[in-house]
């Protein structure tokens, strides 16, 4: 890192702003980013798919390790690029905990049927179905040991566990679902509105229309999918226990006939209620709907009482 900016100084000035731009490659880029904004540098890191798309734009067809570099260099200075901020040591951890947390279950439930397919073949070497429990009661206590890190760290600062415990206030949501969502996206820091926070999170919808031919709307799912994936049981107990929640998943399914899409329409619902419940520190109040549907109703009444009595 010392001698990349040692490096970059033969070629900077510095009278003009410098900026680093770098493709988001799964983990690896973090140590150079970090590094260079506890430097004091800006750096702006892009999805991948940003960089193709913008190559693709330009027609470039060939694709090296040069050639990409390159590619970055010029999205850098033709695009006015939104500079990263990196998230607090907590949020990481929280981050880091809970995307280890699903890894585990993921193991477990592979392990869970191999053993279920080894106790049900014939003749199973019964050494190796011991070996396979083995294996799951460690799995277990990790994931309980994940489980209790996540409550600590939680606990430690008053102002996480304030808007935790309220956005649990939601029927259907616990802990570790609130803390995913919370973790994944950085306590909601860099986000101003719920638009910007739905195509994050890859509920924004697509359509496809071309002359007659129009395809079926869906979710664009370019986004967040860890955001999608702890948000599943939450929407799938709400459509059981929040009457409301129930309301609108039911009005889904009868008009599609598909379940999933029910479910997904409570999952970006749930999102959108996380989302306001953490920024303002509110409980979830279950009369607000019905407060609000009272009220316009009450207006409505008094607009055509007006118009009635309203004289010729």
């Amino acid at each position: 890192f010392a001698k990349l900016l040692q490096w970059v100084s033969k070629f900077s000035i510095p009278t003009l702003p410098l900026i680093f731009v770098m493709e988001a490659t799964g983990v690896y880029y973090e140590m150079l980013a970090y590094e260079l904004v506890e430097r004091g540098q800006s750096v702006s890191i892009q999805l991948a798919k940003n960089v193709k798309y913008f190559m693709q734009s330009h027609n470039i067809k060939s694709k090296t390790d040069s050639i990409d570099a390159q590619a970055i260099a010029q999205m850098g200075l033709e695009r006015k690029l939104t500079l990263w901020q990196p998230g607090s040591i907590r949020m990481r951890a929280l981050k880091q905990l809970c995307r280890e947390r699903t890894m585990l279950q993921t193991e477990q439930t592979v392990v869970k049927n191999q053993l279920h397919a080894c106790k049900h073949s014939y003749a199973p070497v019964l050494r190796t179905i011991k070996r396979m429990e083995a294996r799951l009661a460690v799995i277990k206590e990790q994931i309980q040991e994940v489980e209790q890190d996540l409550k600590e760290i939680v606990e430690k600062d008053q102002f996480l566990s304030e808007r935790v415990a309220n956005v649990c206030t939601i029927k259907g949501v616990g802990f570790i679902s609130a803390i995913s969502i919370i973790a994944e996206t950085n306590g909601f820091a860099l986000f101003n509105n719920k638009r910007q926070l739905i195509s994050y999170s890859g509920y924004d919808v697509v359509r496809k229309q071309s002359g007659n031919m129009e395809a079926k709307t869906r979710i664009s799912k370019k986004g967040n999918k860890n955001i999608r994936k702890a948000l599943y049981f939450p929407a799938t107990s709400a459509a059981i226990h929040d009457p409301t929640m129930k309301k609108t998943y039911e009005r889904i399914y009868q008009k599609t006939t598909i379940k999933m899409k029910g479910n997904v329409a409570l999952q970006r619902k749930i999102l959108v209620l996380i989302f306001t419940l953490y920024k303002n520190n509110v409980p979830y109040d279950y009369q607000y709907q019905q407060n609000k549907e009272r009220h316009l109703t009450k207006t409505v009444k008094n607009k055509a009482e007006s118009i009635v009595n309203c004289p010729a």
